[in-house]
């Protein structure tokens, strides 16, 4: 019998066998991370254990086991390094430990916002993470969940890839009980997500995990590195796989700041077909190795976001914002890259307003110095260790490492106040949008769907088999989403609140309110809505058929009357957009 400690909360100074418990990093989905010291050194130690995420001890103990097994087949300095294990109070019963190092530095999305890397230096740290990704798919194994908090940089800008707990090789023992193996929806592939949507209420289905699927997630993690000035607060962001309509690419997402050429790579590696991205980490790698040798301002000179959108805010500014806040991250993530033209949306909007409106104060408070950096590699960071929310196993180098990892947070000397910044209209306006202070500003129309465009021939002709009425005012009618249900659907008495929804902007999937030509009521369509401007717009691009095929369409949404879009209710305001939950639809030849 295990004897009566509490893993979850170890307190400073007590010993977990020869280790001594400096503090708790934080928790993730089966285990508590802890600093430790032994002989003068700093480790991280994993204890697996039940968290509030994970109910089941067997599968605890089972998947501290395979990170155990992965950990030690892997030896590069890019893949954290595991120095011990055993099990603890006692040896045969108690609770399973790991040591690593430990990483003195922040994740991914942190390194983004701290150090504004160019675009040189984002292709260098990524090529040594395609390295370390060839190195583990080497072993036959997959580490299943690359996501931006499972990648953390050092303060002297080495990435170490960390959290094995969803690892896979080829003769571990099955653990996964869903469709899916645990991990980060934002970055399985579409392939994964087909599968989940075709397998979900099968409880025998299981999904054969690839290089490709791998690749994707680093691919999405260059995308949103390359896109998301504020990829901190996006956690939430809907899948890039579930994607309906393609993102925009991260050069126009950029206004022009990523080269063109790492704006395609990026694409390639997200590219919804497996077999357009590289097979292997190796060819992924190949083009990063050609683009770290670019010279220019373009590739090294100019930062892939402008500092001015990664400005955290003051407290002061939050407090004293005189508009709406309410902006779920999910919204602002797919706001935040290009879904809008060519302004960058992802600050969030009381902070942006506030930035303009305060009234400019004798002696603000210290902001950071932002002081020139080389561009071989970024500046030492000048932060605290990571906090609990974003630590996991991490990485310190004992003396003769390879991995420079070693150092204790530099003293800051005291730094002197500074102006606030004189921000351009373009960033005043990329700072203000769906604000009622954007129209204050004097800041012109934003785009708030895409630009008219042909519908495919494919679409047309599944129209025409339907028997629709295209481009006619004969429209069908559907569910908007899917997920907010009309009342008579259900079964339930109509009220003024349960016959209107809210509507974010991004991905939906809806359904058609009654039978229309040959295809039948209930038929799922998915496509995007756009909801910040001043009507409702929406298109749906695919149809799912009855024997589980999907087929092209293209429909749009109407107000019955031919007119693109429809009104926005009564009690609408910028990021809270009210809705009827049923809508006319025009098939088209022609997005309008």
């Amino acid at each position: 019998m295990v004897a009566s400690v509490d893993p979850l909360n170890l307190q400073p100074g007590q010993m977990v066998d020869v280790w001594r418990i400096v503090r708790c990093i934080g928790r993730g989905g089966y285990a508590v991370v802890y600093e430790v010291e032994k002989d003068g050194q700093r480790y991280a130690l994993k204890v697996a254990c039940q968290t509030e995420r994970s109910q089941d001890p067997r599968q605890t103990d089972a998947r501290a086991r395979r990170e155990v097994a992965c950990l030690q087949q892997l030896q590069h300095r890019h893949i954290i390094r595991m120095w011990a294990h055993g099990r603890w109070p006692d040896s045969r019963s108690g609770v399973l430990y790991i040591v690593l190092d430990f990483v003195d530095g922040c994740t991914l999305a942190q390194w983004v916002e701290r150090t504004h890397p160019t675009p040189h230096e984002v292709v260098v740290l990524f090529l040594k993470l395609f390295d370390a990704l060839e190195h583990i798919h080497t072993r036959h194994m997959f580490h299943r969940d690359l996501s931006l908090r499972n990648i953390l940089v050092t303060r002297e800008g080495e990435p170490v890839i960390i959290d094995f707990g969803a690892a896979d090789y080829a003769t571990a023992e099955e653990l996964t009980d869903g469709p899916l193996p645990p991990g980060t929806s934002r970055i399985r592939s579409p392939e994964a997500q087909r599968f989940w949507r075709d397998h979900q209420l099968n409880p025998q289905a299981r999904y054969t995990f690839k290089a490709t699927d791998d690749i994707f997630a680093l691919g999405a993690d260059l995308y949103d590195v390359l896109t998301d000035p504020l990829p901190t607060r996006g956690e939430r962001r809907p899948p890039l796989g579930h994607a309906v309509m393609e993102p925009p690419t991260p050069h126009q997402a950029t206004q022009g700041r990523v080269p063109q050429e790492l704006s395609r790579y990026a694409m390639t590696l997200i590219h919804r077909d497996p077999e357009e991205r590289p097979q292997t980490a190796k060819d992924a790698r190949r083009p990063l190795e050609e683009f770290a040798r670019f010279e220019g301002e373009d590739w090294r000179g100019t930062p892939v976001h402008p500092i001015a959108l990664q400005l955290p805010p003051e407290p002061s500014q939050v407090a004293s914002a005189p508009v709406e806040t309410e902006q779920p991250a999910a919204r602002r993530a797919w706001l935040r890259p290009a879904w809008v033209g060519t302004l960058v949306l992802g600050v969030l909007t009381a902070a942006g307003a506030a930035l303009l409106h305060r009234p400019v104060a004798p002696a603000p408070p210290p902001a950071p110095v932002l002081a020139e950096k080389p561009t071989s590699r970024p500046a030492p960071l000048p932060l605290s260790l990571p906090t609990q929310q974003e630590a996991h196993p991490s990485v310190k180098q004992p003396d003769n490492s390879p991995t420079p990892t070693r150092g204790v947070p530099p003293q800051q000397e005291p730094q002197k106040p500074r102006a606030r910044p004189v921000l351009s209209k373009l960033e005043r306006c990329a700072l203000l949008v769906a604000s009622a202070a954007w129209f204050q500003a004097g800041c012109a129309g934003v785009q708030t769907r895409p630009e008219p465009g042909d519908c495919p021939d494919d679409a047309i002709k599944v129209m025409e088999e339907f028997g629709w009425h295209i481009d006619s005012n004969v429209s069908p009618v559907i569910t908007i989403d899917v997920t907010q249900p009309h009342p008579d659907l259900v079964g339930q008495e109509r009220t003024e609140e349960n016959v209107v929804m809210v509507l974010k902007d991004g991905p939906v999937t809806g359904a058609l309110w009654r039978p229309s030509g040959k295809a039948p009521k209930g038929m799922r369509v998915d496509g995007h809505l756009w909801t910040t401007g001043d009507r409702i717009y929406g298109r749906y691009v695919r149809a799912h058929l009855s024997d589980g095929r999907t087929v092209p369409v293209c429909l749009e949404i109407d107000d019955g009357g031919g007119h693109v879009g429809r009104e926005k209710e009564d009690g609408s305001k910028p990021g809270h957009t009210i809705s009827t939950k049923v809508t006319a639809v025009r098939a088209v030849t022609k997005w309008r």
